[in-house]
């Protein structure tokens, strides 16, 4: 899987404290957990389609552009938790379909992300959906992990939120795309 560039995370973000839970061939993240400077308010998660390059020392456009708006949207907020429907990582969301076919669905998941995302959802306030569409990954697996993930959701008791500005009834607007100002609409199960 191709992993594409990466770039600083956002300046609102501690470094020094930036954990990661990565399978040890690091072929799987399940979670990215960014602390705010001189925050200590409860994280948000931000749930998204798969991983790229974000780790513990660089950013990837998606991770940076969340972060930024989860610091200014929730001023509260400690930090952001990044969860993912698929913890496989590349770039390319056709290379995450193309793995989905050629080597299932729990390859593309990852044999610890269900848990991984219970936990962290079990212990959020917020969380706001932004996996975007099934582009590149086909739809019906697509949607049956996204029906999966919406069960574990409703269980954790989060408030939900998805970006009001774009994205389809069926999908939620993609964090990449995200910009500062848009506005968040709360989201009821089933959605």
């Amino acid at each position: 899987m191709r992993i594409g560039r990466t770039i600083q995370h956002a300046p609102a973000v501690d470094a020094s404290k930036i954990t990661a839970l990565f399978s040890t061939c690091r072929t799987w993240r399940y979670r990215l957990t960014l602390p705010f400077l001189n925050r200590d308010g409860a994280l948000v998660t931000v749930f998204l389609k798969n991983p790229s390059s974000a780790s513990e020392t660089a950013a990837d456009k998606t991770v940076r552009t969340a972060s930024e708006f989860v610091w200014r949207r929730f001023p509260d907020a400690g930090g952001v938790h990044i969860l993912n429907l698929y913890a496989i990582r590349g770039t390319d969301s056709a290379e995450v379909g193309r793995m989905l076919t050629e080597r299932g669905e729990a390859y593309v998941i990852g044999p610890e992300n269900d848990e991984t995302i219970a936990q962290t959802l079990a212990n959020s306030k917020n969380a706001i959906i932004a996996w975007g569409g099934h582009a590149g990954v086909p739809a019906a697996p697509y949607d049956e992990r996204i029906r999966q993930c919406r069960h574990v959701l409703e269980k954790s008791r989060t408030h939900i939120f998805r970006n009001g500005r774009k994205g389809s009834e069926k999908y939620p607007f993609h964090a990449c795309y995200w910009g500062y100002e848009d506005e968040l609409t709360a989201v009821s199960i089933p959605f």
